[in-house]
């Protein structure tokens, strides 16, 4: 009890501060600098360690100086600038220049974003970088643009008194046979165009046209007498839908349905029936 307060700290360093330990607090404190933005951490630390290691801050100018070797340089020189007289002051500047810094981008925090400053000297730059992404802009619809630009075909000539053949596939041509500039088809040169006689149009004969051949009723009925058939209908209207049966000409149906090819197969009937009732049966 008779021992000063001086002395009796001496003791407690002397018994549970051995000189190793002593020695990493003292290589701690020499290294101790502010991570970017994180002053209260370094300043908390600061204090902690200047109470341990005591030598190393003592007296007040080498403690502010201590602390403001730690600080990140573009503080360090703002602190040194102004010249303060107690740690205090150098604690307070060296905290506003640090938010300062955290909100203008050059130091960072944890939980806190960075903002990138923008310098007026970027401002040109900006102008041409715009420039040159709406130039490459336009340049990519020009090009999106031809690739999808519409290419018509060339249609050949055809005589006014005549009609283009209808080109039902669009099939590429594959065979051997020259092309004739009249009927624009495929045939041998010493060979003429196939003309109907009925339609007038090429690529077909009489005997395949579609229209057919106009009959009249007097002649139809004297060739169905003559085959024992019935007179056929009259004469076929003109094709406005481009469809037609290719035996009879009738557009209302197709060579599958025609009653002229029914006719012949089954003898103009497609069925029959043969009924026998009771009394037929005994009377036979």
């Amino acid at each position: 009890m008779a021992l000063t307060w001086d002395e009796f700290k001496q003791l407690m360093t002397e018994e549970f501060c051995p000189r190793n330990e002593m020695m990493k607090l003292e290589s701690e404190f020499w290294n101790l600098k502010q991570d970017s933005g994180e002053n209260l951490a370094y300043t908390n630390r600061h204090h902690e360690l200047s109470l341990l290691v005591p030598h190393m801050v003592t007296p007040l100018s080498r403690a502010i100086e201590k602390y403001i070797s730690g600080l990140p340089m573009q503080i360090q020189d703002t602190c040194y600038g102004s010249k303060p007289t107690t740690l205090e002051d150098a604690i307070r500047l060296a905290a506003t220049l640090t938010d300062n810094h955290v909100r203008a981008g050059t130091l960072t925090r944890k939980g806190v974003k960075k903002v990138e400053a923008k310098s007026t000297n970027d401002e040109p730059s900006n102008g041409v970088n715009s420039e040159s992404s709406n130039a490459s802009k336009s340049n990519k619809r020009k090009r999106n643009g031809q690739n999808f630009a519409v290419v018509t075909p060339t249609i050949p000539a055809v005589p006014l008194n005549q009609q283009a053949p209808l080109n039902l596939n669009n099939k590429p041509y594959a065979g051997s046979q020259p092309l004739c500039n009249t009927c624009r088809l495929h045939h041998p040169q010493n060979r003429p165009c196939r003309v109907c006689n009925i339609c007038g149009r090429y690529g077909h004969f009489a005997q395949t046209c579609r229209i057919g051949p106009p009959v009249q009723q007097g002649n139809q009925t004297q060739v169905a007498r003559q085959t024992n058939q019935q007179p056929a209908a009259p004469a076929i209207p003109a094709i406005t839908n481009g469809r037609a049966c290719f035996e009879c000409g009738d557009p209302n149906h197709f060579r599958n349905q025609c009653p002229r090819l029914a006719g012949n197969n089954q003898g103009g009937a497609h069925a029959r029936t043969f009924q026998l009732n009771v009394q037929d049966a005994q009377a036979n």
